[in-house]
């Protein structure tokens, strides 16, 4: 598929064999089950890992880690700088909402930038990422990522198609790969209706274990092409099944049959994992003694229990109970708009027909949006995001610069009296400022309150004295989604088997690797941890805390 370079730059000035690292990239491949499963042989490649390597906790973006993590990774700059957080963002002058790409034009990715210092580099598969037009090696880019936004393509442009004759493409990852489309392919694939028939999640498990073995071949095949000083490759199969299926895999969940799951032959997102555990031990033979391997965790799953799918409705009626508020009517009640989308998902339509259908009601709450104080802002689902309508900022402002503390106080006290009547405990476990974390810029698209929702139980029926009690269940195909903590497996010269090493933060991994390589990347958020790229130094303290 590739022919090997003669430029490549494994050799030190000695003529000995240079420190090469290999990084594998395992997206929403959830910590907690990694252990769980290592610890009991399911996963014998990474038990044994555990053994060998030493580990460490990731710490991601607070409040906006589902869209900003692995973007903070590339870049090792914080959501505040690389401006992408979510697939959507409120349109600039306006109340409308537009899905938007990574702008990968505002920064190089750290493996671009120590191949610009003269090392070989190759990656393959990280998320929101955009193949540059130059690069000291190689790159291949949504061949199997969960999220797409720019198509399958290369550097060199000839490589994707080279892949793809060898290879073919990924039986879930890789549906409509040509063209520009904003999309998560495994939302679609093997579902004709709203949910998938037993039929259909059978299917769904056999392509995405299918897509891990074949992802597997085509980095093994791609690192050994030639002596890279630096090799990423990142599996996306974790993370589609972990969303798609979690109600086969955890019998707490609501959806939960132990008959459908027995017909699938047994826990989905075991298989899935035990894929690209096999995976990973192919890879691993690869690998000579100088090596430096890591194996980073990106973030975790659980149950998809929140309540962002009643925060439009919620901020209505809270809106709606100000002091002195004349807030618009919809012409579209909530429970309608939702009836609308569950037929369109229902008619299987195609994406033009799709959008074609749904601008009556987009108009209408942004027309709504516009009247109102506040409004719920995209921010993916795991964390709630608040939009101030601001005096100066938005067209249509109605809260003053000097209101904004009385107004966000207000807010924080009626989300924490929500009761989740499922439960009859608080609904809402934290109301946080988003400038409490990020630097804000007049012209940025983040909330600016975040809403952590007590995720231990479905959110459905909310109730409390301002907003009196109202339903909206939960009704989409999703039945997993993420939870914050990543981890990072690393073993090689310098790492004691079974060392736990201090936090990092996600976006001091690129720095710590560049360093490890001899390249300093200046301009970043992510620091030089020593105990990455040192071990011998003292490390230094991770300037945010794990929880978040």
């Amino acid at each position: 598929m590739i022919e090997p370079s003669v430029t490549g730059s494994s050799f030190d000035g000695a003529g000995g064999p240079r420190e090469r690292v290999v990084m594998i990239g395992l997206d929403a491949f959830d910590p907690t089950l990694t252990r769980r499963w290592a610890a009991s042989g399911d996963l014998p490649v990474l038990g044994r890992l555990f053994r060998e390597a030493a580990s460490c906790e990731v710490a991601n973006p607070y409040g906006l880690f589902v869209g900003a993590l692995w973007v903070n990774f590339a870049s090792a700059l914080r959501p505040d700088r690389h401006g992408f957080h979510c697939w959507q963002e409120i349109a600039p002058g306006g109340y409308g909402f537009r899905d938007c790409p990574p702008m990968p034009e505002r920064f190089d990715s750290f493996w671009k930038r120590i191949g610009d210092a003269g090392r070989r580099v190759a990656a393959v598969d990280v998320p929101h990422s955009r193949a540059p037009a130059s690069l000291h090696g190689v790159e291949l880019c949504e061949w199997g990522c969960h999220d797409r936004h720019y198509g399958l393509h290369s550097q060199p442009p000839a490589l994707a198609g080279q892949v793809a004759a060898a290879h073919g493409l990924h039986p879930v990852l890789g549906i409509h790969p040509i063209g520009e489309r904003h999309f998560a392919p495994d939302d679609h694939v093997f579902r004709r209706g709203l949910h998938r028939t037993a039929a259909e999640e059978k299917a769904l498990v056999a392509a995405t274990t299918a897509g891990a073995v074949r992802k597997g071949r085509l980095v093994r095949e791609l690192l050994a092409a030639e002596p890279w000083d630096f090799f990423l490759a990142v599996f996306g199969e974790a993370h589609a099944i972990g969303h798609q299926l979690w109600h086969l895999h955890d019998p707490a969940h609501p959806r939960f049959d132990m008959a459908a799951r027995a017909r699938l032959g047994g826990d989905p997102l075991l298989d899935v994992y035990r894929a690209i555990d096999a995976a990973l031990g192919a890879l691993l033979e690869e690998l000579g003694p100088e090596t430096l391997l890591l194996v980073h965790c990106s973030h975790g799953m659980t149950a998809h229990h929140d309540g962002d799918h009643l925060l439009e409705e919620l901020l209505r009626r809270l809106d709606a109970a100000r002091p002195g508020a004349a807030p618009r009517r919809a012409r579209f009640s909530t429970a309608a708009v939702r009836r609308v989308r569950r037929l369109v998902e229902r008619a299987r339509l195609p994406g033009p027909l799709r959008r074609l259908a749904a601008r009556p009601a987009q108009r209408d709450s942004a027309r709504v949006r516009a009247a109102q104080a506040f409004f719920k802002a995209p921010n993916n689902s795991v964390i709630g995001g608040i939009r101030l309508n601001l005096v100066g900022r938005e067209p249509d402002g109605v809260i003053r610069p000097d209101e904004v503390e009385r107004v966000c106080a207000g807010l924080e006290e009626d989300l924490l009296a929500l009761v989740n009547e499922a439960t009859g405990r608080p609904a809402v476990l934290k109301v946080t400022r988003a400038d409490s974390f990020y630097a804000r810029t007049p012209g940025d698209t983040l909330p600016d309150l975040f809403v952590e929702w007590d995720r231990s139980a479905p959110v459905e029926t909310l109730s409390s004295p301002r907003t009196g009690r109202f339903h909206i269940p939960y009704t989409m195909w999703r039945t997993g989604d993420h939870l914050p903590g990543g981890l990072l497996l690393a073993r090689g010269a310098g790492f004691g088997a079974g060392e736990v090493l201090p936090p990092v933060a996600v976006e001091d991994l690129g720095p710590s690797i560049a360093a490890r390589l001899g390249v300093t990347l200046a301009d970043v958020d992510g620091r030089v941890q020593p105990a990455l790229a040192d071990p011998e130094a003292a490390p230094v303290p991770l300037p945010i805390a794990l929880s978040h």
